[in-house]
């Protein structure tokens, strides 16, 4: 018997729906590592018909980007150097990892509410970049939102406890319970 009762916990794509807001919150965590990893379609920004094959770099140019630190020399001068920073890999996504990320596509796409689903995007990103605190009033900017930074905290929190519902094939109305169950949890 699931944690809801006689519900049984269904799955997209054969990845079940985590039973808590927390894990839930973990996974859109996670789907944001996923989406990065995805690889694009390819196309690039700029404009594909110069002859950029002809193009020479100048001797001082480093390829790519970099950064400059200043080393003392023995001398007691001030040097700068250049270091290529290179960026982090983007390893491929593996068939179950392509399956997670489809799953949590559709949980939010199940989400009735468009304002619940770009608050639970939003919010999981900054918590993504490693804030540990959402900065609820640029989220707020961000979104457009007309009421106050403290009731959308409240709002995503509620959006979170509803597609923890709606993941798992429970009706949405019991979003209150499982928030107040998880709230009574955490004291």
């Amino acid at each position: 018997m699931s944690e809801f009762g006689a519900f049984r916990f269904p799955s997209v794509g054969g990845v079940a729906a985590p039973p808590s807001a927390d894990a839930m919150e973990g996974m859109l965590i996670a789907w944001h590592e996923l989406w990065w990893r995805t690889p694009g379609d390819g196309a690039s920004p700029f404009a594909k018909d110069g002859p950029w094959h002809l193009a020479q770099r100048e001797v001082g140019d480093i390829a790519g980007s970099y950064s400059v630190t200043l080393i003392e020399t023995d001398a007691g001068k001030l040097l700068e150097v250049r270091k290529i920073d290179s960026p982090r890999p983007r390893p491929s996504l593996r068939t179950r990892e392509v399956a997670v990320r489809d799953a949590v596509d559709a949980w939010l796409e199940a989400l009735p509410e468009p304002i619940d689903r770009a608050v639970l995007v939003q919010a999981s990103k900054w918590k993504y970049r490693g804030q540990d605190q959402v900065p609820w009033g640029k989220v707020k900017a961000r979104l457009g939102y007309d009421r106050s930074a403290r009731r959308l905290a409240g709002r995503y929190r509620e959006a979170l406890c509803k597609l923890v519902c709606r993941a798992n094939g429970v009706p949405e109305r019991h979003w209150r319970g499982l928030m107040a169950r998880e709230a009574v949890l955490a004291v």
